[in-house]
């Protein structure tokens, strides 16, 4: 018996997709966070930038985890 073409490459689509999901989010929330804190040490109002930087960063990584799923399960 033959398994369908879909589930040949199921876990490897499913490998796939986490790693990509993982790393997206997490250089996303490393560049919010990394250039809030530049923002803060030049400019003095710590911890407020660090704070919108972490916050813009997760909400960059969502949209891009949104991407890769429509993407991936067109």
């Amino acid at each position: 018996m033959e398994e369908p073409k879909n589930k040949k490459n199921g876990a490897l689509t499913a490998i796939a997709v986490t790693t990509t999901i993982g790393t997206e989010l997490a250089i996303t929330t490393l560049l919010g966070f990394y250039g809030g804190r530049l923002l803060d040490d030049k400019l003095g109002t710590e911890p407020w930038f660090l704070v919108a930087g972490v916050l813009a960063g997760v909400a960059a990584g969502i949209m891009s985890i949104v991407k890769t799923m429509q993407r991936f399960f067109k």
